[in-house]
């Protein structure tokens, strides 16, 4: 097939966009992109892989759905379609490589297609072979173990959908091998097979297989008349088993479902193939669906659907920290299924390719993402409950450096926001990695957002949140929350479901052991024993992602009457989940939180989640307010939930869990934590404390309201600061033996100082 330059058809409209001209990126830049009609017209992109010559010349090899287009990209900013070859249209495929063929595969007919690139530089690309032995015609994926040189089918129709064996001694005419048995297989999905050279596995070719709602099975292939399973894993919101990758050393795989509702990739220790263990998760830190991932040079590149390719440091490989992005799907980061499908980062000059379903081929560079280096953020006395009101609130935080980059000097910062914008605070180090985070004074009551930064020596800056500052944690500006009354809905207490105006046909609002979907949870928020909430809807087990979910119009839940004319300085707080994402219409209705002080007559709205942004695509998210920012507190407060399905078509889940009235108090307990380094309380009970005790040491007769018997040579500036405690446990007047006994008490400290060790 002749060859020629895409560059030359631009003008004509077939689609060579201009690098970055549309989509957002950080550490990644786009070398060049071929839209579908570049790419021949056809109706969606599904996966790719690539190729290199004899003469060290790249190709993509871009999977479509009729075609398999192959596109050198030697010169990435130039790219040149070389060949196709034409299968049957179908929205999935898949292609990979062994030598200098690549075998293609759909789940439409046709069988298997053996494509011979032996002469892809002289532009030629040919069809050898249709591979249909056995009565194949479909398989959703291929998969090839280069050093054994056999080829596995996952998902085919024969065989029930478990792995199939094909010998590639004679690459252009594979033979049938073997196949997984009925006692010892699953459907298989996709998978990745290794032949190991060392260790207790050294000789044998191993299997790992995402084998859908079956979970993880590891087979030993070794014997292809006799391939057995090593072992069968399953994990916490089990879904949709999708696809999995070994790191380099073989230690750890990771694994994405493709419908758990969250963006979360897990990692297992596969050290014993026998007793996979789930060891810790990591995210992108938004709502799309995680979908393929490969590892390579101590990366991780994930094709993630809405949110493009995401690249990860996986210096320390169970937590690997995101270091670049590049957006090839702009309309949101949403959950779905459009955007980046498959992602092929093995090219040695280090360019890496994406294939997408709605835009077509990207060629992208990588290398500020390789260089950019990670931070990441810990704190070892944990995150405050509470700050006090009157400021000086420590928080410790560890910065750590990985991936060849150490913290910028003086760029530790912590920025947090009570409803007026984000306000700045330089974090002072206080030994090596450590930091130390001060709040300001902050009225009581209020709501505070916040979220730290540093700045690598590469110039990237990390947060954490990784999100943010559009993801935050939050803490309440308060002494001491008193907890008035919880509901963890595990009886029933009295809400009502159903108001005027509701006409939702499904979905109505229950309270049930939640069955979880994509959008639904599959466990309530309450810790073990709890296993109840609020759900719009109970799903049957197996039940499909729009199977009971809202539909027609709104449902509404209202919790009982409370009173709360005792407790002016109420605050309401609840666990919430909500998903609009998914559907055929998604991001097209709203959750709404209302509040009542007149026993449900009229209502004020505390909060609006959606139609889209953060939140919207399930998991349990905990929201609190305080009740006199929206009525005036009474007996008769009542706050209800409202899910709708107003729009055309998306799916709407919600559910509600641990309902919690408390009472915010705003006058401080005292405390031998008076002062640190800086002058200010510093979560340390220390030698700081102490000199300050002693050094506003009175008893005299100078106070205003002298005790008994009177103190002498007191003033009000030694009283403010050091009075802590008298013979009542309570301040006295003096700076004397009872206060130092309380700090004596209380005291806390590591190395004389920062940072504490048991301190409360």
């Amino acid at each position: 097939m002749g060859r020629f330059v895409v560059a030359s058809l631009a003008a004509a409209g077939l689609g060579l966009a201009q690098a970055g001209a549309q989509f957002t990126s950080n550490n990644v830049s786009q070398h060049a992109w071929l839209d579908l009609s570049a790419l021949g017209g056809a109706a969606n992109g599904n996966d790719c892989w690539g190729y290199v010559s004899a003469s060290g010349r790249e190709y993509a090899l871009m999977g479509l759905s009729n075609t398999l287009v192959v596109v050198e990209i030697t010169i990435p900013s130039s790219p040149v379609i070389v060949g196709q070859v034409a299968h049957t249209n179908c929205l999935w495929g898949d292609v990979k490589v062994y030598g200098d063929y690549c075998d293609v595969v759909n789940e439409c007919g046709g069988g298997m297609d053996v494509v011979d690139l032996s002469d892809v530089d002289n532009g030629n690309v040919t069809l050898v072979a249709q591979v249909t032995k056995g009565g194949l015609a479909t398989s959703h994926d291929v998969a090839i173990d280069s050093d054994s040189g056999f080829l596995y089918l996952c998902g085919a129709n024969i065989n029930g959908g478990r792995l199939v064996a094909f010998d590639l001694s004679d690459p252009a005419n594979p033979t049938l091998a073997g196949q997984i048995s009925s006692s010892q297989g699953a459907y298989v999905h996709d998978a990745q097979i290794v032949t190991y050279t060392s260790g207790p596995y050294a000789g044998k070719q191993i299997a790992f297989c995402a084998n859908g709602g079956t979970g993880l099975d590891i087979y030993d292939v070794t014997n292809k008349s006799n391939m057995f399973r090593l072992s069968r894993t399953t994990y916490p919101n089990l879904s949709y088993c999708h696809q999995c990758w070994l790191s380099e050393d073989r230690q750890y795989l990771y694994l994405d479902d493709e419908t758990d509702g969250v963006n979360e990739t897990l990692i297992f220790d596969v050290t014993d193939l026998s007793n996979p263990l789930l060891v810790n998760t990591y995210s992108s830190g938004v709502s799309a669906t995680d979908h393929n991932l490969y590892v390579r040079d101590g990366f991780i590149y994930e094709a993630e659907y809405h949110a493009g390719l995401r690249i990860f440091c996986a210096d320390d490989p169970v937590n690997p920290v995101q270091v670049g992005w590049f957006d090839t799907y702009p309309e949101n980061d949403g959950s779905g299924f459009d955007g980046a499908w498959g992602v092929y980062p093995f090219f040695p000059s280090g360019t890496v390719i994406v294939s997408d379903i709605n835009r077509g081929l990207f060629i992208l560079d990588p290398a500020d993402a390789l260089s950019a280096g990670a931070l990441t953020f810990a704190y070892p006395q944990g995150r405050p409950e509470l700050i006090d009101p009157q400021g000086g609130t420590a928080v410790l935080v560890e910065v750590a450096a990985s991936c060849g980059v150490t913290v910028e000097p003086n760029t530790a910062l912590l920025h947090y926001d009570i409803g007026q914008g984000f306000v700045t605070v330089p974090m002072q180090l206080v030994s090596e990695n450590v930091y130390d985070a001060v709040f300001p004074a902050i009225e009581c009551g209020l709501e505070v957002s916040y979220y730290v930064s540093a700045q690598a020596t590469s110039g990237t800056t990390f947060t954490d949140p990784s999100g943010a500052p559009g993801e935050t944690f939050s803490v309440l500006s308060a002494n001491e929350i008193l907890v008035q009354s919880q509901d963890d809905l595990e009886a029933d207490t009295g809400w009502v479901v159903g108001a005027p105006g509701d006409d939702a046909s499904t979905g109505i609002w229950e309270r049930v052991d939640p069955v979880g979907t994509a959008a639904q949870p599959e466990d309530d928020h309450t810790p073990v024993p709890g296993t109840m909430c609020f759900v719009t809807g109970q799903c049957a087990p197996g039940c499909g992602l729009g199977d009971n979910d809202v539909d027609g119009g709104q449902t509404t839940l209202t919790t009982p009457t409370i009173d709360l004319s005792a407790i002016p300085d109420a605050q309401i707080s609840y666990w919430r989940w909500y998903s609009n994402s998914t559907g055929a219409d998604p991001n097209a209705d709203v959750f709404v939180v209302d509040i009542s002080n007149d026993n449900g007559s009229t209502w004020t709205n505390v909060e609006t989640i959606g139609p889209s942004g953060p939140q919207t695509s399930g998991g349990w998210f905990f929201h609190a307010f305080n009740v006199t920012d929206f009525v005036l507190p009474t007996a008769q407060v009542r706050v209800r939930f409202i899910a709708s399905d107003e729009g055309a078509g998306s799916l709407v889940e919600a559910a509600v869990d641990d309902f919690t009235v408390s009472e915010v108090v705003c006058e401080p307990s005292a405390t031998a934590d008076i002062n640190g380094p800086r002058g200010a309380p510093d979560g340390c009970v220390d030698a700081f404390d102490l000199g300050a005790i002693l050094g506003a040491w009175c008893s005299g007769v100078n106070d205003p309201n002298p005790p008994s018997p009177p103190c002498e040579n007191c003033t009000p500036a030694n009283l403010a600061v050091a009075d802590i405690s008298g013979a009542a446990n309570v301040p006295d007047g003096c700076v004397d033996a009872f206060d130092l006994a309380k700090l004596l008490a209380e005291w806390c400290s590591v190395a004389g100082g920062n940072p504490c060790g048991t301190c409360f």
